[in-house]
């Protein structure tokens, strides 16, 4: 299993958020199972402004939580196949953000 989390500092539209998450699916040759969904905040008057996108990869998944209040987001990508960092790295900067940190995580799963 591997796991990648970055911080990220920048600001986009949703459309190019939705565009980011796609195109970071693609460069690190994972599948996108249909369109990522999408929650909007505040929710019932909880929470902070900003959203989360999830896209199901048949590799696991890909969540992006957004908080334009703060200029930046939480990137994660979980995925049982491995992938290229430095490809992500490269998504990230083709728009224009900054990543304040990463943070990576590579487990063997057991074999039943």
């Amino acid at each position: 299993m591997y796991t990648r989390g970055t911080t990220l500092g920048g600001s986009l539209s949703i459309e190019q958020w939705r565009d980011f998450i796609k195109q970071v699916t693609s460069s690190i040759g994972m599948d996108a199972v249909g369109d990522p969904a999408l929650w909007e905040y505040p929710v019932n008057d909880k929470g902070g402004v900003g959203f989360t996108l999830c896209q199901p990869i048949t590799e696991s998944f890909i969540i992006l939580d957004t908080w334009p209040d703060h200029g930046g987001a939480y990137l994660f990508v979980c995925s049982c196949k491995s992938f290229s960092a430095e490809q992500l790295r490269q998504v990230i900067g083709d728009y224009d953000l900054v990543i304040h940190s990463e943070f990576s995580i590579q487990q063997e799963l057991p074999n039943d």
